[in-house]
This record gives C-alpha cells, sequence and structure tokens, in this order.
C-alpha cells in the first residue's frame, strides 16, 4: 500500500466543472483540452462530472450520468412467461422461441489460434502487445455482438407486453457446472438486469417467479406435478389430463401462471400454489394484478390506467 496502477491496465479519470464547453457541444477536460467525439453529445443539462475511461482494446470513452424523466409506454393488455436456456436464449410461454445466438462459441475457433499464438509471444515485446490487442478486440466483439442480441430482445417484451414474469435463477452456482461457458456465453443475468431496468423506466410490471418452483415438470393445463423429469426428455405427456407438452413452452406458461398468482396475493417470497378448480384465467388474473397495484398506490402508468377504466 499504496498499490500504483500499471501503465498497460485500463483506467479512468474522474473530472469536475466541464460544463461550460458542454452547452456548445464540445467536451474540453482540463490538461487534455477540446476532445473530439465520435459521436454528438445527448441533448441534456450539463453535468457536474464526466468519467474518462480507456478499454482493454485502447478505446476511450466518455460516461456522465444525468436525470432524465421517461415517458412511459402505453397498455397493450398482454402478459407473458419467460424461460430461459441454452438451446433457445427464450422460450415465450406464446409459444415462441428466440434462438440462442451463442456468440462466444462462434469466435472460439479464431480465439483460441489467436490465444495460443500470444502465449507464444516474448513478454515485454511489441508483437506480444499487437497480438494482446487482437485478443482483446474478439473479446470486445464478441460482447458488443452479445449487448446488441440482448437488448433487442428486452425491449421488444418491455413493448410487447406489459407484464413479465421470468424466474429467479442461481446463475453463479448455474455456472460452476458443466455447462459453464454456454451459460456464461448466454447472459442470464445480464437479461433479467436489463428488463428490471427497463421495466421501471416504462411502467411495466416485471415478476420473478422462485427459483424452486417445478416449472418444467408441472403440467399447466390440470397442474398436475411429475415426481421426477429428466434433463434430455424436451417433452413429455401428462398422466391425469393426456396433454402432450413441450418442456420449455410448459414451463413459459407455468412461470406466467405462478408469477400472476404471486403479484395477486401480494408477497413475492412466498410460493402459492393453486389447484385446477381454482385456476383462474390468464386474462382474468392479469386485470386483477393491474387492479390491485393501482389500489396499493405502486407507480406503474399500467395499473394507474387500467384502475381508471
Amino acid at each position: 500500500y499504496p498499490r500504483f496502477k500499471r501503465k498497460s491496465t485500463s483506467g479512468s479519470l474522474r473530472f469536475q466543472d466541464v460544463g461550460r464547453s458542454w452547452v456548445r457541444g464540445v467536451v474540453s477536460l482540463p490538461k487534455l483540452g477540446p476532445l473530439k467525439l465520435a459521436e454528438s453529445l445527448p441533448k441534456v443539462e450539463r453535468p457536474d462530472t464526466v468519467t474518462l475511461s480507456r478499454d482493454a482494446v485502447g478505446r476511450y470513452h466518455v460516461s456522465f450520468s444525468v436525470e432524465v424523466e421517461t415517458s412511459w409506454l402505453p397498455i397493450v393488455q398482454r402478459s407473458v412467461g419467460v424461460d430461459l436456456g441454452l438451446t433457445h436464449l427464450a422460450t415465450l410461454s406464446t409459444g415462441e422461441k428466440i434462438p440462442n445466438p451463442k456468440r462466444y462459441h462462434a469466435h472460439l475457433t479464431y480465439l483460441r489460434q489467436q490465444q495460443r499464438c500470444l502465449a507464444r509471444r516474448q513478454k515485454g515485446s511489441r508483437r506480444r502487445e499487437k497480438q494482446r490487442l487482437r485478443v482483446a478486440r474478439i473479446h470486445a466483439k464478441v460482447k458488443q455482438e452479445r449487448q446488441y442480441a440482448l437488448h433487442g430482445l428486452t425491449t421488444r417484451l418491455v413493448r410487447e407486453f406489459d407484464v413479465i414474469c421470468v424466474e429467479n435463477l442461481n446463475v453463479k452456482a448455474l455456472a460452476r457446472g458443466r455447462n459453464a461457458r454456454a451459460i456464461h456465453d448466454a447472459a442470464f443475468s445480464e437479461v433479467r438486469r436489463q428488463l428490471a431496468y427497463k421495466s421501471e423506466w416504462y411502467g411495466k410490471i416485471l415478476i420473478e417467479v422462485d427459483r424452486w418452483y417445478p416449472s418444467s415438470k408441472t403440467c399447466s393445463e390440470c397442474r398436475y406435478t411429475l415426481d421426477e423429469l429428466r434433463l434430455d426428455e424436451r417433452q413429455w405427456q401428462c398422466p391425469r389430463c393426456g396433454v402432450c407438452h413441450d418442456r420449455d413452452i410448459n414451463a413459459a406458461r407455468n412461470l406466467l401462471l405462478e408469477g400472476l398468482h404471486q403479484q395477486l396475493a401480494g408477497c413475492d417470497d412466498r410460493v402459492l400454489r393453486v389447484d385446477a378448480g381454482d385456476a383462474c384465467p390468464e386474462d382474468e388474473i392479469l386485470a386483477q394484478v393491474l387492479a390491485e397495484e393501482a389500489r396499493s398506490g405502486h407507480r406503474n402508468r399500467a395499473c394507474m390506467e387500467q384502475a381508471s377504466f
């Protein structure tokens, strides 16, 4: 102590009182002067603090924090359950399956080749630095492609549905298993994080269902629960009602019903079981959830407008 930062390490600097040039559309930092940006500045009030950072590729980024008013999206009277997976990134309760982009797996062969080449370079040489930048560019490209796909998925869900029910997975524990690379590539936690803040921005409801709820082996028609369902069984037939279920679609429908019942009961941390005779239609439950949120004073535009009808 103190531990000084290495020159090769990506770092950041924070500057204050940069608002005078911000109004003119220019970022001027102390000891650096005016900076040429790749894109125009957003039309916001001048920030008090600006952070200049550099990533592993060597690109510089300017970040700032301001308060911006967002307009809530209109009500569409639709709800959806989302089951996350590896073969299909998301399976919706409507029956739609969204494929997993698997961007890391697509670049894995080329990445292995470049990393072996990096291991043969002598430390401290120019060729090693050039090769390090090649490897860093691959990782940056994978990250950008993954973020583009996830933002498209989460934005679409928030725009098309009022209530979104997802499973509260323990991703940290799942990533220690045999499919750790595929789980990291799918980025389940990033999907849930984006849904959380986008739902708050645009006035939608995000419900997280308990991870121990047996969504895959519970029949969405008669609520019968199997004793055991292997992971390789992608389809199964209910012994009570005889309905043949797709594993992922059935799980998404169960997540939707369980999430709506939890929201209606007013206790997210308690698993509420219903029988086949007590099951309510999805549209009726959705209307009750929106009305209950409006009566409780929840800051949600969808609930307020539903209560005013």
